[in-house]
C-alpha cells in the first residue's frame, strides 16, 4: 500500500508531532475538553490510531471502501465509514464532534468550498486542517489532474486553493476564529527555500478563541469583485 511507503510515514510523523503539541496545549493550558473526533479522509487509519491513543472516541470517514476496510483492521477501537465528503446529505448523517481532523484531503477534492462547509457542520469546537496550497497571494484555486492511485482524489482531478482562498472559505463557512500555524514542521514540504515554495500549511478553525504558541490569528480576507476592465 502506497500509504505505507517512507514518504507518507515521514510526513505523517511530522504532521502529528505538530498536531499533538497543539492539542495538548489546548487540553492542558486552555482547558478545552475533547471526547469525540471525526477523522476526515482517514485513509488506512494512520491518524485515527494516533487520535485514539491520544484519548478521543474516533469515527473515520473515507471515500474508498477498500481503505475503510483496511482502517477497520488496523484501528479496531475506531469506527469507519465510506462517505463522499463533498456530499452534504452523506456528511450530515453524522453527529458533530468536538474535534474534526482533516489532514491531506482538501487539495484532493473537486469542490473544496463544499467540503469546508460540510466540515463546519460537523465541528463543535475545533477543526484541524492541513492542506497543500498553491503559492499565489490571490484567493484562487488551481485545477490539477492527479495520478491514478489510492492516495489521490476519487475523480483524480482536484482544485488546490491558495492560502488566502482556504482561509476565506473557512471564514465564509461560519468559523469565527481562524489561525495559521507558523511554527516549525519537520518536513521539507512545509519549508520555504530559495528554490522551492512552501507546499503545505496547517490551520485551525474554531468556535472558541484559542491561545496557543505559533498559532497566528488570521485577519479577515477581503475578496472584491473581479475587475474585467482592460488595463
Amino acid at each position: 500500500m502506497l500509504f505505507d511507503e517512507p514518504y507518507y510515514i515521514a510526513i505523517n510523523q511530522a504532521r502529528w508531532a505538530v498536531a499533538e503539541n497543539i492539542l495538548n496545549q489546548l487540553r492542558i493550558n486552555q482547558g478545552l475538553s475533547f471526547t469525540t473526533c471525526i477523522d476526515i479522509g482517514c485513509g488506512p487509519g494512520w491518524f485515527s490510531e494516533k487520535l485514539v491513543n491520544w484519548g478521543v472516541n474516533v469515527i473515520g470517514l473515507e471515500g474508498r471502501q477498500e481503505l475503510v476496510e483496511e482502517a477497520s483492521k488496523r484501528v479496531t477501537e475506531a469506527k469507519f465509514y465510506q462517505v463522499d465528503v463533498e456530499s452534504t446529505p452523506q456528511m450530515s448523517q453524522f453527529a458533530g464532534a468536538d474535534l474534526v481532523f482533516c489532514f491531506g484531503l482538501i487539495y484532493h477534492t473537486e469542490n473544496p468550498f463544499k467540503v469546508i462547509r460540510n466540515l463546519q457542520l460537523l465541528t463543535k469546537k475545533v477543526l484541524f486542517i492541513e492542506s497543500m496550497n498553491v503559492p499565489l497571494n490571490e484567493p484562487v484555486t488551481y485545477l490539477v489532474e492527479e495520478g491514478k492511485n489510492e492516495t489521490q482524489g476519487l475523480t483524480y482531478h482536484a482544485m488546490i486553493p491558495s492560502r488566502s482562498c482556504l482561509l476565506k472559505m473557512l471564514q465564509v463557512s461560519g468559523f469565527p476564529y481562524l489561525y495559521d500555524y507558523q511554527g516549525y514542521v519537520d518536513h521539507e514540504d512545509f519549508w520555504e527555500t530559495e528554490t522551492k515554495h512552501q507546499r503545505r500549511r496547517i490551520f485551525l478553525a474554531s468556535t472558541v478563541d484559542l491561545q496557543v504558541s505559533d498559532l497566528v490569528p488570521s485577519p479577515e480576507i477581503v475578496t472584491p469583485k473581479y475587475n474585467f476592465a482592460k488595463q
